[in-house]
């Protein structure tokens, strides 16, 4: 991965690394979980050459050094230190990009601070309460499974084999094993890990600790909260991921005002470095009808 002129600021008691280049509109790029700011190493060339791109660590991911509070790293904090992020840099508007976990804290973002953002991407994003609001109901799973049966075993099946060892070994101190059932689980496939190149392998070994991040539990945010988003939104999804990210992505695409969706050919969860020039050239073709 290419090496980036890293800058930081500081949001309440936190310190957020980022990387900033080019001029234009703004355009802020959220990572998920095991990535940081190198996850978009493929997007910050090709961007910035039309917009003033910042991609930058949430308060858990590499290089910050912030307490390793992981079950304490919530949507709704993540969220206050991006609007922080923002507002330090006088940056908004701003084109948000989120990606999964990422994903989750941009939407949630667009609802609550709609005066910041211009226009929103969804990448895979992991809100997982458009299908449970509460993924240990029992109740609300077999309503699932009666209204999309598909859906229903991919989450019982990412639960089972990717969510719950992942958080049990995070719990055992056992860090690399919670990495490889979460990349596992994402990615739809077994090793997926070691399939990646290995800049992406070390980047993620680097932040395997962020998997702990999901211990904590959602804000309530569905269909109710969703169709607030006001601004024009983009919903991408690949082709090779679980069926059950196809569906967050589909409920939000019916719930959303203003949107569209596209289907990345050949990827799993990480399209951005994936297939990194379909993917941007859908976003930017977005970026662009919607100045």
């Amino acid at each position: 991965m290419q090496a980036r002129d890293l800058r930081s600021t500081t949001v309440g008691d936190v310190q957020l690394s980022y990387v900033r280049d080019g001029s234009g509109s703004p355009v802020v790029l959220a990572h998920g979980i095991p990535t940081d700011y190198r996850a978009w190493d493929s997007q910050i060339e090709p961007f910035s050459s039309k917009y003033d791109v910042v991609t930058y660590s949430r308060r858990l991911a590499k290089p910050n050094r912030n307490p390793e509070n992981y079950d304490q790293s919530t949507i709704e904090n993540n969220s206050s230190d991006l609007v922080g992020l923002i507002q330090n840099l006088r940056l908004s508007p701003v084109h948000l990009i989120g990606h999964s976990y990422g994903g989750f804290i941009a939407a949630y973002t667009a609802t609550t601070r709609p005066d910041l953002v211009r226009t929103l991407t969804l990448i895979e994003p992991a809100i997982s309460t458009m299908l449970l609001k509460n993924r240990k109901s029992i109740a609300e799973f077999l309503s699932l499974f009666l209204t999309s049966p598909s859906t229903a075993i991919s989450a019982a099946k990412f639960q089972r084999n990717s969510l719950d060892p992942s958080l049990k070994a995070f719990k055992e101190g056992k860090f690399d094993a919670a990495l490889r059932f979460n990349v596992d689980g994402i990615m739809n496939r077994k090793d997926a890990l070691n399939s990646l190149p290995n800049p992406i392998q070390t980047m993620m070994k680097d932040n395997e600790k962020t998997v702990g991040e999901l211990i904590a539990e959602p804000p309530p945010f569905g269909k109710q909260e969703t169709s607030k988003i006001s601004v024009p939104t983009l919903l991408i999804h690949g082709t090779d991921s679980p069926r059950v990210l196809h569906t967050i992505v589909e409920r939000l695409s019916k719930s959303i005002p203003k949107n569209e969706m596209k289907i990345v050919e050949g990827s799993a969860h990480f399209p951005h470095f994936e297939k990194p020039e379909e993917f941007n050239r859908v976003v930017l073709d977005f970026l662009r009808t919607n100045p």
